[in-house]
């Protein structure tokens, strides 16, 4: 199997460097601390018992919350500058030159900043487990995890990449990009409330959620724990009955899979020099 070199060269530049570990560091202290303030909190709260370890399951959705909101800021930031910051660095000519097609390069670009994402939410893996000590909560449930995590990696990233192949500069890439997690992640559930406020039902903006990472995670959370920790899924109408079992967080995942090939393709055709010589 022949690595898209874009992959091979990104990766061998990060594992080279001091960079990558010290971000893996940090993101595994912030999970550590979620992990003993959870368990802290579990503590204070007198659900810890010697003989019921059935409330470890809350540790699941807290940890993976936090990793979910690192996700969403640390990929805009990684992506924000791997095309941009080939412009930047008058590097951007010479990398179109190689015999790389625009499409391979964008997903050389994705699939490394999604690996090492990944990595980091392997690493977690170790405190994650605790929560399925109990027998509460199926183990099946943290291979769902990290799979979900890997689709909303790709989604993530391919916005990030498609931000930065329309924007010259690196910072106007992520903030870009983080303006339209912000519509994603906010925007269609405030479109939703005025929906249901002025027409007691939802009419376009369920569509919408399918790509809100709240209501993403809400379904895991509803499958592993049968409980609510984000949002209130009888808001979500019709969607609700979807999230009775796996249905509501097959179809996210096949909406987000879908956009993410759409702005591949996109950040593909605004990088291709001949496309823009027509």
């Amino acid at each position: 199997m022949q690595i898209n070199p874009i992959t091979k060269k990104d990766i061998k530049i990060t594992a080279r460097g001091k960079r990558f570990f010290i971000e893996l560091f940090i993101y595994e202290l912030i999970v550590m601390i979620t992990f003993v303030i959870s368990i802290d909190i579990l503590a204070k709260g007198g659900n810890l018992k010697t003989s019921d370890y059935t409330t470890f399951s809350s540790l699941f959705p807290a940890v993976s919350l936090v990793q979910l909101i690192i996700v969403s800021f640390v990929i805009p930031v990684m992506t924000g500058a791997s095309i941009s910051g080939e412009k930047e660095r008058q590097t951007f000519d010479i990398m179109l030159t190689t015999a790389t097609k625009p499409v391979f390069i964008v997903w050389g670009k994705l699939f490394s900043v999604v690996v090492r994402v990944i990595m980091f939410v392997i690493a977690s893996i170790p405190l994650m487990a605790v929560s399925f000590v109990s027998g509460s909560i199926s183990w099946s449930m943290l291979f769902l995890f990290i799979g979900m995590m890997v689709v909303y990696s790709f989604f993530i990233a391919s916005l990030g990449i498609y931000a930065s192949a329309i924007c010259r500069r690196s910072m106007t890439a992520i903030i870009f990009s983080f303006v339209l997690i912000f519509v994603i992640t906010f925007g269609t559930v405030l479109v939703a409330l005025l929906e249901v406020v002025a027409f007691d039902r939802m009419i376009v903006s369920s569509a919408f959620l399918l790509l809100n990472p709240m209501v993403y995670f809400e379904g895991l959370f509803m499958v592993a724990c049968d409980k609510q920790y984000i949002l209130n899924m009888k808001f979500l109408g019709g969607l609700s009955e979807l999230d009775k079992g796996y249905g509501l967080i097959i179809v996210s995942s096949f909406a987000m899979i879908l956009l993410t090939m759409l702005f591949i393709i996109f950040a593909s055709r605004k990088i291709d020099p001949l496309r823009n010589k027509k």
